[in-house]
């Protein structure tokens, strides 16, 4: 399909309109600096929360939070529209339905007359809703009975894709790099997507982030690509219904992948021979694609090998330091004799997933931690982070650009009021530079690595390839800094 193109969002993302951190208009804010699309979703309803008696402040905070919601809905929804205007983003409210034996699901509304609806069980749930309402699974790694995904009450037509990476990690398949470390437990192997495609499901799979603190799009917690032609509500909501989605864990790895022509999540036709294409770019450099039939290995591609001399990527990342104080960035980046093809934020709130988190969290409640103006060649970002709370936290921010640069193309660097000159032959043939602000141990500022354009694509044809009924076809590419994209499958029909 011509004219395609890949749009950015978060359909899971939380803040103090039921249990959270951070203002609504506070959180619409942040989305708008770096996703097409977004929601907010309030926890509502829990129908089995009586067995967890024994977790009575989990149980408790709970169903405060429910009832915060229920008594501000309206507002919240009269206020969503507000600021899909003011913000320019597309908003699609949703809510939080939780269950031990069903599994969590969001209900996703087309349109802001979204009503708070629940019920006993999910058959029931889904037969209330509106016909322009999804219900999607989320975290279904944790399986049956667990708040994962329960496959016996599984509805395509409800369901047309499930969230399989978030901050909890990935549900994809059993053996991967995203580990689930929640105390919610981790994967279980009926909880995987690839589980789900065996029994004969036809789903979709997305990325978001499930962040608790009003950061929708929060960098490295999942993303979710959608492939539609335009970025209209009506346009993006028909590609999720056509399952036309993909996830990401972090970057934004733009991915097409077709077969005879036909987009991700398209159920086809075999011919007596068929053509595969895949292409892939991003503004890091990628290490590999695979190419799945029915879950097992087809065929694996490399980028091309081809160097092109001044183009390519370049990433710039700043954080690190005192754990206990909130650091305040003004960074300047001025470009010569460089140009600036296009740039993409990594700008992420600090992980919380209960109200219990520690108070360090308290960056996640101004009202905007980092922003970015760019003018010409010129980039103006302020920007707030705190230092690494173990060594499993990342809590820098950064930002990647495409440039097109010249033999001494340099860059006037302003940190703080402090001034540094960094050539781009030297980051290109040396490798980053970091820069602590003040002694060892202070906040450091680094500006690299960077990548040739040939590094930062794919392309993989196949043609004439026999396939037969039932076949299930799917894309998974992955970076050197092993951010990936998992494609929705393609299927052939009977």
């Amino acid at each position: 399909m011509k004219n395609n193109k890949v749009f950015w969002g978060d359909l899971h993302s939380h803040c103090n309109i039921s249990y959270g951190d951070g203002k609504l208009s506070h959180a619409v804010h942040r989305a708008s600096k770096q996703l097409d699309f977004c929601t907010i979703t309030g926890h509502a309803f829990w129908p089995d929360i009586s067995e967890i008696d024994h977790l009575k402040s989990i149980k408790n905070y709970h169903l405060k939070g429910f009832q915060k919601l229920k008594k501000k809905w309206n507002k919240i929804l009269i206020d969503l529209k507000k600021l899909e205007k003011k913000y320019k983003i597309n908003i699609f409210p949703s809510y939080e339905w939780h269950s031990l034996k069903y599994g969590d699901h969001n209900i996703i509304s087309k349109s802001f007359n979204l009503k708070l609806i629940s019920a006993e069980n999910i058959e029931i749930l889904k037969k209330s809703i509106s016909k322009d309402n999804f219900v999607i699974p989320h975290h279904i790694g944790y399986g049956k009975n667990k708040r994962g995904i329960n496959w016996e009450y599984f509805n395509e037509n409800k369901s047309p894709f499930v969230e399989i990476f978030s901050m909890h990690g990935l549900s994809l398949e059993e053996v991967n790099s995203f580990k689930m470390l929640h105390d919610m437990g981790t994967l279980s192997g009926d909880g995987t997507a690839t589980y789900g495609w065996s029994k004969g499901y036809k789903f979709g799979i997305i990325g978001s982030t499930d962040h608790h603190a009003g950061y929708p799009g929060s960098y490295g917690s999942g993303l979710i690509g959608v492939i539609a032609k335009n970025k209209k509500k009506s346009t993006l909501w028909s590609s999720l219904k056509n399952k036309n989605v993909y996830a990401v864990s972090g970057d934004k790895i733009e991915l097409f992948f077709t077969i005879n022509n036909k987009i991700m999540g398209s159920e086809i036709k075999k011919r007596k021979v068929n053509d595969i294409s895949i292409y892939a770019k991003s503004l890091n450099e990628i290490s590999h694609g695979i190419l799945y039939k029915n879950d097992k290995k087809f065929d694996l591609f490399t980028p091309d090998n081809k160097k092109i001399n001044n183009t390519g990527s370049l990433n710039f990342e700043w954080g690190w330091g005192n754990k206990n104080n909130v650091f305040n960035w003004d960074i300047e980046i001025k470009f010569i004799k460089t140009t600036i093809l296009e740039y993409q934020t990594c700008f992420k709130g600090i992980p919380k997933l209960s109200p219990n988190d520690s108070k360090i969290l308290k960056i996640n409640n101004f009202a905007l931690p980092n922003n970015l103006i760019k003018n010409k060649n010129k980039l103006i970002i302020k920007s707030k982070t705190i230092g690494n709370l173990t060594l499993k936290d990342d809590n820098t921010q950064g930002i990647k650009l495409r440039i097109k640069f010249q033999k001494k193309s340099y860059i006037n660097l302003k940190i703080n009021k402090k001034s540094y000159k960094i050539f781009l032959e030297d980051i290109i043939n040396d490798g980053s530079k970091t820069i602590f602000i003040d002694k060892w141990l202070s906040q450091l500022f680094k500006v690299g690595p960077f990548s040739y354009d040939h590094l930062n694509f794919l392309k993989y044809t196949k043609h004439k390839i026999k396939m037969k009924n039932n076949d299930r076809y799917r894309v998974e590419i992955i970076q050197k800094n092993n951010h990936r994209a998992w494609s929705s499958p393609i299927w052939i029909k009977n």
